[in-house]
């Protein structure tokens, strides 16, 4: 395949097979990959909280916020403090951030280094409100010795990529850094499994001892001492606080650990250590990439995979009426097997932590005989057409894969190429739903970033495509601000319309509402681009619509519009959605649309509740501050007009009519009387 640097320009050839493509014209297949991502994005949303563990992978995170950069929210500081031990590491630490001002926690995932990182910089900067913030992995050293930082703020950099830069520099920056912290009174928290900070701003982490975290949950003596002893290397400090919290509550040891991942993986060990045939392990392999699909589906794929491992096939003209054929459907899920069926026939492992476990002895035990053709199986699997269910549970797949064995290994062998691969867009969807669930787990949430923002520069359009799928995702929810800031920039600066980058603004702003309920940050952010950028008319039209896109956003399925739901859970967000509105209905070509994106917002409240009736006088009163006074006797009218024409019922018309008096007399109802009745 060619380079990136050597793809074309969108419009033209692109890939190995030449084939012509304008993502712009490809508005249905476009809606509907996005709409594909979309449902694993409510997959993740539905199981997060539990998913660090059992589900994913044992060395991941549960944290309770979705949002990885800015302030860290009050309740995670104060679960962070809960019970916590601070043990011989965590007191060496503590001294180098009092001396230094800041300090690295170098260690594996899974060992507590995000729980001490937050309790060190409250036990510094205190627990008022957003004094802590986090920052994204995407920052250099370049960037940490060029940004300003706040006078006794806590700054919190988790799973922090080793930085490349060259030696020199490198010191260069650390010194910049050290001196801007110190001076600002600021203290900074870093963690990962290296950086590119001097050994003196480092501690060697390791987690405080299982029993005495027992002990600080309220665990007998004796139980503690004994459960300390079934903890393995394998268990990370989730599953100790989990084992912890359990046994403080009466639940008996032996049902506490056998909660714990490592329960079943000794299932997983036992499977692998008789002996096994090449058919028996790719239908284990198949199972690990694709578990949760239909019987009939998975026994589909699982031919497939068979064809290209060259296992041979029963020949018709060898088998009489009366050969038996042997029950491969009930040996699958007999008694001591892994998998299981469900009701509706899906075909699961028993336990879901098995999945990792499994991928993770694959890997390890077999090489290529095995990996070749499953790699040559999942390409194909990842175009599959009509399959998207098989996408959606590979990609799953293919995150857990990487977090048993290299990230690099990962992004160069399946999601670059999918990123990049030819066809109808199909293996894109795929890589951008890998992505998503790679977010998951904190080991590789940094690489997913920087990895993404590659896509989103290259020259090619295909990559650029992918970034797009992948932002609206949950690395958008993770990093709504690098997303945000992506999506903006590939409209702004594109010659022609990039609908798929708008599509991804309104997603994003979807996916933010429903995992967080608060996409402020993001409409901040607009809210101040549109007003700050100088061009006019049709030079303004792609950011227009890219507003417009935010405004009318609807979950799938979905009727009310996001706009609505969002002003439920954040009423703050009236000030700069006003903005955003202002911005459009004063531009007469969209004016229509933006109307009737502020006629479906208003009418999906509830005209009888009193909170809804106050949200939208707040909304309303924001567009009076926001828009020029000669424009607004002009909009109650246009509203007025188009209200009659959408046949509005009687009370949904009283309503908007009595609303319309805000443009007509400001004094009625101005900011400093939001929520009193006139």
């Amino acid at each position: 395949m060619a380079s990136e640097t050597e793809s074309p320009a969108e419009g033209v050839l692109i890939g190995e097979e030449a084939t012509p493509v304008d993502l712009t014209d490809q508005a249905e297949a476009t809606d509907e990959i996005f709409a594909q991502v979309s449902q694993v994005q409510t997959v993740i949303n539905h199981i997060h909280g539990n998913i660090g563990g059992a589900s994913f992978g044992i060395s991941g995170s549960r944290p309770k916020s979705r949002r990885t950069s800015g302030p860290v929210s009050q309740h995670e500081m104060a679960e962070a403090r809960t019970c916590y031990v601070r043990h011989a590491r965590y007191k060496a630490a503590a001294e180098q951030l009092e001396s230094g001002n800041m300090v690295a926690l170098i260690g594996n995932a899974g060992t507590g280094r995000r729980t001490a990182a937050l309790n060190l910089l409250h036990d510094f900067v205190g627990g008022r409100h957003e004094v802590v913030v986090e920052l994204s992995p995407a920052h250099t050293l370049e960037k940490l010795a060029a940004r300003e930082y706040r006078k006794a703020h806590g700054y919190l950099l988790c799973d922090w990529p080793k930085d490349d830069a060259d030696g020199n520099i490198a010191d260069f920056h650390v010194r910049e850094i050290r001196r801007r912290v110190r001076d600002a009174g600021a203290h900074l928290v870093i963690t990962g499994t290296a950086t590119s900070l001097p050994e003196e701003d480092q501690i060697s982490w390791l987690p405080p001892p299982v029993r005495d975290v027992l002990r600080a949950h309220q665990v007998a003596p004796d139980v503690a001492d004994e459960a300390a002893t079934r903890i393995t290397a394998d268990h990370a400090m989730t599953d100790v606080v989990t084992l912890a919290r359990d046994l403080a509550a009466g639940v008996p040891l032996d049902n506490a650990v056998g909660k714990l991942e490592s329960a079943g993986r000794r299932d997983v060990v036992a499977w692998f250590d008789s002996p096994r045939t090449r058919g028996e392990l790719l239908e284990m392999a198949a199972m690990a990439f694709t578990a949760g699909l239909s019987e009939s589906g998975f026994e589909s794929l699982l031919a497939r995979l068979e064809s290209i491992a060259g296992i041979e096939v029963e020949k018709a003209d060898a088998i009489s009426a009366d050969d038996p054929m042997p029950s491969r459907r009930l040996l699958r899920v007999a008694e001591g097997s892994l998998f299981s069926l469900s009701p509706g026939r899906r075909l699961e492992f028993r336990v879901d932590g098995h999945r990792t476990h499994v991928m993770r002895e694959l890997y390890q035990r077999h090489g290529m005989r095995l990996w070749d053709p499953v790699t040559e199986w999942l390409h194909e699997c990842a175009t599959l057409r009509d399959n998207p269910s098989a996408q959606a549970g590979i990609a799953r797949g293919v995150a857990i894969l990487a977090s048993v064995a290299d990230y690099s290994y990962v992004e160069s062998t399946f999601l670059t190429p999918w990123a990049r691969g030819s066809g109808v867009m199909r293996s894109q969807a795929t890589a951008a739903m890998a992505i998503s669930w790679l977010c998951v787990d904190e080991t590789t949430r940094p690489e997913v970033l920087r990895t993404v923002a590659s896509w989103t520069r290259a020259s090619a359009a295909r990559p650029r495509f992918t970034a797009t799928l992948a932002w609206s995702g949950e690395l958008g929810i993770r990093f709504p601000l690098e997303a945000a800031r992506m999506l903006w920039l590939q409209i702004r600066d594109s010659e022609k319309p990039v609908r798929h980058a708008e599509i991804a603004l309104a997603r994003l702003f979807t996916a933010l509402t429903e995992a967080t309920g608060n996409a402020l940050p993001m409409l901040d952010r607009f809210a101040r681009q549109i007003s700050n950028d100088r061009r006019i008319g049709r030079a303004l039209d792609p950011l227009i619509r890219a507003i417009l896109s935010i405004l009318s956003a609807r979950a799938d399925g979905v009727r009310m519009p996001t706009v609505t739901a969002h002003l439920r859970s954040c009423p703050e967000s009236a000030a700069p959605l006003a903005k955003l509105w202002s911005a459009v209905l004063v531009t007469r070509p969209h004016r229509k649309n933006a109307l009737a994106a502020l006629y479906d917002a208003v009418c999906a409240f509830d005209e009888r509740d009193d909170d809804d009736r106050d949200r939208v006088r707040a909304l309303f009163a924001a567009l009076v501050e926001a828009l020029p006074a000669k424009e607004r006797p002009l909009l109650a009218h246009d509203l007025r007009r188009y209200a009659i024409s959408r046949n509005a019922d009687e009370n949904r018309l009283a309503l908007l009519l009595s609303l319309l008096r805000i443009f007509l007399n400001p004094a009625v109802l101005s900011l400093d009387s939001i929520g009193k009745r006139p």
